[in-house]
């Protein structure tokens, strides 16, 4: 058996079992990697990540595998999976490194901005064309499939509404954002269509050319089978966040000459209240601090009370 990766040369021996090759070698830690990440060079210059991971969350990463395939079908940019296996009581992947820089480190002018906008709404339209049967919080069969959206609506909201009263978290708040859900996914009906969603689209995910345009999307652990307005809220509450004055042009690059999507506006609004919803448990969970459950208070506040 080859130990789990704990850092240093442990990181290499487990690089070297999952490549099948003694030249591999860990590289300095890098802005934006976990302490579950390391990046990875062979003797020709290949460069990798190697990340680990608890067994739990074997089904996690088999649905996020799965997502890579499936955005890499329809011409996504993704990092191509080399290993996947446990070793020695962990989960171990290695994927191929994406050249370029994190939009969120990278220096853009209106040029470049504009050029990752574009191409980041043509990425994300030419995903949401492919469609997968049903809606889902797994891509690889693991859990349950819905063919109506608004019943994995309310199978959800059961989930999230589970985690916030774990967390302490105002029960009044989440009744009405179930309410005014299940109030809009009535209205939706079957509009709804089920697609690969990334689901986090931040822009610590998105890698840039030296021009701005989309290199790669990384990070598919959250991808899910969703409607195709799941993305749009990582889309307006973080990337348009920071480029306010682009909405049109990555709506315009996203739909590519097509019509608007019918009931898009509840559709979205639909994945606002779910996603920020979700987000506060997660913020209370994982740490994330105050700040970060407080934007997505105010961002819910907005929503229910129609400012939003």
């Amino acid at each position: 058996m080859v130990p789990a990766a704990r850092g240093g040369s442990d990181v290499e021996r487990v690089a070297r079992h999952a490549l099948g090759r003694a030249d591999v070698a860990v590289q300095e830690q890098l802005a934006g990697l976990s302490n579950t990440a390391w990046p990875l060079v062979d003797g020709d210059g290949g460069r990798y990540v190697l990340k680990q991971g608890p067994l739990t969350s074997a089904a996690k990463w088999t649905s996020s595998h799965r997502a890579l395939t499936l955005a890499g079908e329809a011409g996504i940019p993704v990092p191509e999976l080399r290993f996947a296996g446990e070793v020695d009581g962990s989960l171990v992947r290695v994927l191929t490194w994406i050249d370029g820089t994190p939009a969120d480190q990278a220096p853009l002018g209106e040029a470049e901005v504009g050029r990752m906008i574009g191409s980041l709404g043509a990425a994300i339209g030419a995903l949401h064309r492919r469609r997968v049967d049903g809606f889902s919080s797994r891509l690889d069969g693991s859990a349950p499939t819905f063919r109506r959206w608004a019943d994995y609506l309310e199978h959800r909201m059961r989930g999230i509404a589970g985690r916030c009263q774990e967390a302490g978290l105002d029960p009044a708040l989440v009744d009405r954002v179930g309410t005014e859900v299940a109030r809009l996914a009535g209205r939706v009906g079957g509009a709804a269509e089920p697609v690969v969603c990334h689901r986090d689209l931040h822009l610590g995910n998105l890698i840039l050319a030296a021009d701005g345009s989309l290199a790669g999307i990384i990070d598919w652990d959250a991808a899910e089978p969703w409607d195709r307005a799941g993305d749009w809220f990582k889309l307006e509450y973080e990337v348009l966040r920071a480029h306010p004055d682009r909405a049109d042009d990555l709506r315009s690059a996203y739909l590519d000459g097509g019509p608007v999507p019918a009931h898009w506006d509840e559709r979205r609004r639909i994945v606002h209240l779910v996603e920020a919803l979700n987000t506060l448990p997660n913020a209370v969970g994982r740490g994330w601090g105050d700040e970060f459950a407080d934007r997505a208070r105010r961002h819910l506040d907005a929503l229910l009370t129609g400012s939003g």
